[in-house]
């Protein structure tokens, strides 16, 4: 698979070690899902995976955390410079029926493909628990995405208690009814999603799975699955809890 050459257009933070990025593909893409990811290749430096944030009319925004010298670098770039996209990489997961009521619960950077996921699908009803360490490690969607403003309900849970629901996620994830949800995704750290699979208990709940991504495209088998036959890059991100029950449980504790 080639790289795209893609002009950068916009950087900024936008909240604590968070960033948003815009960028502009010199090759037209689009065959885009929710949860679709990019290989996003940092001249000289490196090549990270990025979940799609938003795209429309091939423009494409990326949200990021920088965590390492490739991350470090990207937020640095220059407006104007040319990053490279391999992809769009990874299985689309969307909802496109009206009757269907969804339930989100994104921990941290976890976020990310939220709004993509907001805006390509179609719903009832949609509510998102979003779960930070601190307050300062939040940021407004809608100002981001106005696309998605007024399609969500949002629920803040901070660890420090700082704004929101005091505690965890999964102590948001205790106040609301879930008998009332068709659609549960859950998009965050592995030990959080093992967590929240384990208290869903639910074959209508699904994760998004982290792990290292190398090539993108099924060939190194570095993003395998554990206990399974299955890949991120070629199978997920988004698995049903019961398809990777074993590998959150096996990842956690290594």
């Amino acid at each position: 698979m080639s790289v795209n050459p893609a002009k950068v257009l916009e950087v900024k933070r936008v909240a604590k070690d968070v960033y948003y990025i815009l960028v502009e593909p010199l090759y037209g893409i689009d065959d885009v899902q929710p949860f679709n990811f990019f290989m996003v290749w940092v001249p000289r430096v490196d090549e990270i995976p990025l979940s799609i944030a938003y795209f429309k009319n091939n423009f494409f925004a990326f949200l990021f955390k920088v965590k390492g010298l490739g991350t470090k670098t990207l937020s640095d770039i220059v407006l104007g410079q040319f990053i490279g996209l391999k992809g769009p990489l990874g299985r689309g997961f969307t909802v496109h029926d009206d009757s269907k009521n969804i339930l989100v619960i994104a921990g941290g950077i976890g976020i990310a493909p939220i709004p993509l996921f907001i805006g390509m699908s179609r719903f009832k009803k949609l509510d998102v628990i979003w779960g930070a360490k601190s307050s300062d490690e939040l940021f407004n969607l809608n100002e981001l995405f106005p696309d998605i403003s007024g399609r969500y309900s949002l629920i803040i849970a901070t660890e420090d208690c700082s704004y929101g629901v005091c505690g965890t996620v999964l102590e948001a994830l205790k106040t609301v009814d879930l008998d009332a949800y068709d659609v549960m995704v859950a998009v965050g750290p592995t030990l959080m999603l093992r967590k929240i699979c384990e208290y869903l208990n639910s074959e209508k709940a699904y994760v998004a799975l982290e792990t290292m991504v190398k090539c993108g495209i099924g060939v190194c088998g570095s993003c395998y699955i554990k206990s399974s036959s299955k890949l991120l890059c070629r199978d997920g991100p988004v698995f049903k809890c019961d398809e990777v029950n074993e590998h959150l449980r096996a990842y956690s504790n290594s």
